[in-house]
């Protein structure tokens, strides 16, 4: 028994030689001084004396120095206690400080993550920006291709309308000529008397009628000039203008002959008139017959002006019908006219229009049985049957993995059946025999509550120290449960061996006895395991190779402690033998 319990235990005369000789042997020992001052294993100092003045005497001023340091350890108890209380009220201060900060850093949160919202808004709005200026930019580029053409075509009706005021301007010289002339056939006209105020009277009126021209002229001027300013490609109406223009023409041009007509049968008239003195009848006669020619001339050219603004008030309209039956055949049918008349139908005539109504009413009915139109079902079609090709492949492959699986899944299940079987019977065989080792008699075993499905199935733990008759493990002290699970991790890693194994005080509950079976068993399963022990228990650390402490010499700081025991029993060994 003293070998036992001071076979680690040296003795010194005082403390400061206890204190060299453990800080040399890194205080692996225990170490006591003759004024009972201890220095145990590990490095903690506990303090001892020899009892002196144990009198009546000496205890009443003990008495009273213990009242006084009471007070004061009382004194310095409220103050600590202030002191706390003080931390305490800092320290809620500190946690709403810290609650504020919170909710402040979360509003901080949310206001960045709306702010990036708002950034990828505004990039999002950007690109839309940046397409939708590359789109303007292009149709800009097409405006400015379309401006070009439309420059030069206004540069054509320019040349076109400077050469046809050069015509106008010519034909008003020759006016101006003719009316000259006409002065002169007037001078000589005059012994004419009745007959040349007549011929004078038709000539106001000729004039009148090229007046009226002029108009016409102008008129044309003004709407040539309001199609420049309008600097439009409207080629229909271009044409339709440059259509009018050419019938002026050609009415000026009328006008003109039927002028120079007159020039000639009025020269005609002055050469007889200068006959006509024995003619005069004759004469009256002609002169009536151009009279009758130039009215109905006028009634022609105003028979002529109302037609042709019939013909335009009838074209306009034609055009305007034209649009609304291209708007129409487009809302209906989704087709312009020109793709219509591409479709080369055969034309509605008097004879077929009957049959083509009745034609046309049976496809609308036809088209409303049928329903709505969906131009895009080919495609749909062709989608939807892809993704039905696809989603069929998948389900193929999905069904073929099932199997598959399934049948991996019946593999791992027998597998694992017969592997836990093994591994079952194998730890309960040890089971039993490691629990008799560690108790030193007694029975346990392992059993299944569902012998049939064992994948399934619980396990039961039957235990029986020696000496006694145990139904439940309930029944078992808080040791002897703790003693039984540690049996069963032992035939776990019988069975089941590992490298190194990490125990966190699995011996806590055990008494003395037990902790040094239990230290004992380690090192015997330590031939093949490192184990890994984190204890407070000194049986444990006695059959340990090496260990560690952690301890705080100053305030915050840890410090890790190494010990060798092999190496101090062996620097122990040899400083006995030197005592010796």
């Amino acid at each position: 028994i003293i070998e036992f319990l001071l076979l680690r235990t040296v003795v010194f005369d005082n403390i400061d030689n206890a204190s060299v000789a453990a800080k040399q042997l890194n205080y692996k020992v225990k170490m006591v001084t003759l004024d009972g001052q201890v220095i145990n294993a590990g490095g903690a100092f506990t303090g001892g004396a020899a009892k002196r003045d144990s009198g009546i005497l000496s205890r009443g001023t003990e008495i009273s120095t213990l009242k006084e340091k009471a007070g004061a350890l009382e004194r310095e108890i409220e103050e600590k206690e202030n002191e706390i209380r003080n931390i305490i009220s800092a320290l809620r201060e500190a946690q709403e400080n810290v609650s504020i900060a919170e909710g402040e850093k979360e509003a901080l949160f949310a206001l960045s993550r709306v702010q990036f919202a708002a950034l990828d808004h505004a990039n999002a709005e950007l690109s839309a920006n940046n397409n939708i200026i590359e789109k303007l930019k292009y149709d800009y580029n097409i405006l400015v291709g379309q401006q070009s053409k439309a420059e030069e075509e206004i540069n054509s009706l320019t040349e076109d309308y400077k050469a046809a005021s050069e015509r106008i301007e010519a034909i008003r010289n020759f006016r101006k000529a003719c009316a000259e002339k006409m002065g002169e056939d007037d001078e000589r006209c005059d012994k004419l008397g009745q007959m040349a105020n007549d011929v004078f009277v038709q000539v106001t009126e000729a004039r009148k009628d090229i007046e009226s021209v002029d108009q016409m002229i102008a008129s044309i001027d003004e709407r040539l000039s309001g199609i420049m300013a309008e600097k439009s490609g409207q080629n229909q109406r271009i044409a339709d203008i440059k259509g009018r223009r050419d019938n002026i023409d050609e009415t000026k041009e009328q006008n003109r002959a039927e002028y120079e007509k007159l020039e000639r049968e009025l020269e005609a008239l002055n050469d007889e008139r200068r006959a006509a003195d024995s003619g005069a009848d004759d004469f009256d006669r002609i002169l009536n017959d151009i009279r009758n020619k130039l009215k109905e001339k006028s009634a022609s050219r105003d028979v002529c002006y109302e037609a042709t603004l019939k013909d335009e008030n009838r074209l306009n309209q034609l055009i305007e019908r034209q649009e609304k039956l291209g708007a129409q055949l487009w809302d209906d049918y989704e087709i312009s006219y020109e793709e219509a008349v591409a479709l080369d139908y055969p034309a509605v005539t008097a004879e077929n229009r009957e049959e083509v109504a009745h034609i046309q009413s049976s496809s609308k009915a036809r088209l409303r049985a049928l329903g709505n139109y969906n131009p895009g079902a080919i495609e749909q079609y062709a989608e939807v049957k892809m993704r039905y090709d696809a989603l069929n492949t998948q389900y193929v492959d999905l069904t073929n993995s099932y199997d598959e699986l399934t049948g991996i899944i019946s593999r791992l299940e027998e597998e694992m059946r017969t592997s836990f079987i093994t591994a079952f019977e194998a730890i309960n065989k040890h089971f039993g025999i490691t629990f008799k080792e560690l108790f030193g008699g007694g029975s346990a075993e392992l059993n299944l509550t569902e012998p049939d499905d064992v994948l399934t199935s619980g396990i039961e733990i039957k235990a029986a120290p020696p000496g006694k008759i145990i139904k439940s493990l309930s029944l078992l002290s808080g040791g002897e449960q703790s003693f039984v699970a540690i049996a069963l991790l032992f035939a776990i890693l019988k069975v089941n061996p590992t490298p190194f194994c990490i125990l966190d005080e699995i011996e806590a509950a055990l008494d003395e006895v037990n902790v040094f079976r239990f230290g004992e068993y380690i090192k015997k399963l330590a031939e093949g395991t490192q184990f890994i022990l984190i204890t407070h228990r000194r049986g444990t650390m006695e059959v340990g190779d090496r260990l560690y402490g952690v301890t705080m010499p100053q305030r915050g700081i840890s410090q890790a402690i190494e010990l060798n025991v092999n190496e101090i029993e062996g620097k122990q060994k040899e400083l006995l033998d030197g005592v010796l």
